[in-house]
């Protein structure tokens, strides 16, 4: 029998603040051996553990990895990929760039699994023009407490409470993915310095004109005035392309990247250090011209444990969107953070064009502001739940795959269609098997 004694796993999230020890299992057939006392705290599929809070962490329970589901079946014909969930998204983008196509929805990171992007129902610089990774999923392959299997399409109601349903709905072993064709993977990137929030917030919906893909960088320290650089970026026509952008620039199945080493505790991220990042990042050089598409698209990918940066205590990702009408409330998240003197060093703001299909799907049209925090901040619990009460207020909500500090009450008041989540959740796991540490904590099962 397998207890906690022999094996266990330590799994650790990507914010490096929630830790969980368990059992962790590569296939259903190892469950019976399991005992009771851990089965019953439950399963929680898994991947790469990218998300930044306790989702994908069950403490004293069991973590059923998705490593075995790597299959890649490209139908050019048909723009269609047949994928295990274990898939990464960089895989994904590697494999169908070779039969010039593209998944439409992809994250900041190529590291994460197609499962877990499904159960995220991740979204992207495209999102105000292509949605959400889910709505760009024909067919998912759920396999329930018992090992069986059964396919569902977007317009049953299993398929919408498992997008963005944080995998506590059963194990997603497969997925069928609509592809865009693109003339060439290379990213024409144009980049915008702008003085302050209102430039940004118009120039951002100014550049959607001319390109599907947006962001916008502010710096989030200093006066707090919102300055920043806004970015656009569409794929690049081959007339556009010279000798040294191959249509395989930036495509190596196996890219470079660079580690930091171990430092122990190190924290590069202090208030200082933060304030000068940001000063560089906001005085070099505007770019406007060609830029590969993984560095456009995953530009943190080129540090592979950059939440090192950040040191023993790592960092807490407090990402919101808020409804285009009240985008005033952004000025009001600079004004909390310079009186509290907290800051960010990478802090990013996109716009949402519609909301998601799923039940628990994170955006609504309007805007969403990503910030990480270094962990430990002085008065940063007490800013988070002053910002979480104007959240609720001004019809926002936060994003559950960076959440690791929301409570019940509040996620009651940020999902308006949690109840009928969970009626779901109760007819697709009426044991409560699927349950993770978040899950607890906001009693969603």
């Amino acid at each position: 029998m397998i207890s906690l004694k022999s094996p266990f796993a330590l799994q650790t999230s990507w914010g490096r603040t929630n830790c969980s020890l368990g059992v962790s299992l590569d296939n259903f057939e190892e469950l019976p051996g399991v005992t009771a006392e851990v089965r019953s705290r439950g399963a929680i599929p898994s991947g790469r553990f990218r998300s930044y809070g306790d989702s994908a962490l069950n403490s004293g329970g069991i973590n059923i990895n998705s490593n075995k589901f790597k299959a890649i079946e490209i139908q050019a014909d048909k723009g269609i990929a047949i994928c295990g969930s274990g898939v990464t998204i960089g895989e994904l983008e590697y494999a169908a760039h070779l039969y010039g196509l593209l998944p439409a929805v992809v994250p900041g990171t190529g590291y994460v699994t197609l499962g877990g992007a499904f159960a995220s129902d991740i979204h992207g610089k495209s999102q105000q023009t292509k949605g959400n990774f889910s709505d760009h999923v024909e067919q998912i392959t759920l396999i329930d407490r018992n090992g069986i299997a059964q396919n569902y399409t977007p317009e049953t109601a299993e398929f919408k409470a498992t997008a963005g349903g944080m995998g506590l709905t059963g194990f997603i072993s497969e997925l069928h993915i609509n592809l865009e064709a693109v003339e060439t993977p290379i990213i024409f990137q144009k980049e915008i310095r702008v003085k302050s929030l209102k430039e940004m917030l118009s120039s951002l919906l100014k550049l959607e004109d001319e390109f599907p893909f947006t962001v916008a960088w502010i710096d989030l320290s200093g006066k707090y005035d919102g300055r920043g650089v806004v970015i656009g970026g569409r794929y690049a026509s081959k007339d556009e392309i010279n000798k040294k952008h191959k249509l395989d620039y930036g495509f190596k199945k196996e890219d470079k990247v660079f580690a930091i080493p171990f430092l122990g505790s190190v924290n590069f991220m202090r208030k200082y250090t933060i304030r000068a990042f940001n000063a560089f990042w906001y005085r070099k050089p505007v770019k406007q011209g060609l830029i590969s598409y993984r560095k456009f698209m995953h530009p943190l990918d080129l540090i592979s444990n950059w939440n090192l940066l950040y040191g023993k205590s790592g960092f807490i990702q407090y990402q919101f969107v808020i409804p285009s009408l009240e985008s005033d409330f952004l000025e009001e998240v600079l004004l909390i953070l310079r009186e509290f003197e907290i800051s960010s060093a990478v802090t990013v703001l996109k716009r949402f064009g519609r909301g998601g299909i799923g039940y628990l799907s994170f955006p609504i049209p309007g805007w969403t502001l990503a910030m990480d925090f270094p962990a430990g901040t002085k008065n940063l619990a007490k800013a988070i739940e002053i910002l979480n009460m104007k959240l609720i207020a001004s019809g926002g909500r936060i994003y559950l795959t960076k959440d690791s500090l929301l409570n019940v009450d509040d996620m009651k008041s940020m999902y308006k269609n949690l109840e009928e989540w969970k009626n779901l959740k109760r007819k697709m796991d009426p044991s409560c098997f699927w349950q993770s540490d978040q899950s607890r904590r906001l009693e969603l099962c």
